[in-house]
C-alpha cells in the first residue's frame, strides 16, 4: 500500500505565487465595435427613376494593454 505524500508548502506556495504573476502579467482586454451605415440615393428623370442604396459595415477591434 502506497502513502500518500503532501507537497511542502513551501512548494505548493510557490507555484500559486508564480501562477498569479503569470496570470496577472498576461492579462488584457479585447473590445470590439460594429459601425453601419446606410445611404440612399434617388437620381429621377423623364422617364426613370433609379435608387442606389449603399449599406457599409465596418468591425473596429481594439487590444487592451495593462499599463505598468
Amino acid at each position: 500500500m502506497k502513502k500518500f505524500q503532501h507537497k511542502p508548502l513551501g512548494v505548493l506556495l510557490l507555484s500559486m505565487l508564480v501562477l498569479a504573476a503569470f496570470a496577472t502579467g498576461v492579462c488584457s482586454c479585447k473590445a470590439w465595435r460594429t459601425i453601419s451605415t446606410s445611404s440612399t440615393y434617388v437620381q429621377q428623370s423623364d422617364s426613370a427613376k433609379t435608387t442606389t442604396t449603399i449599406a457599409t459595415k465596418v468591425v473596429e477591434e481594439y487590444q487592451g494593454v495593462k499599463k505598468k
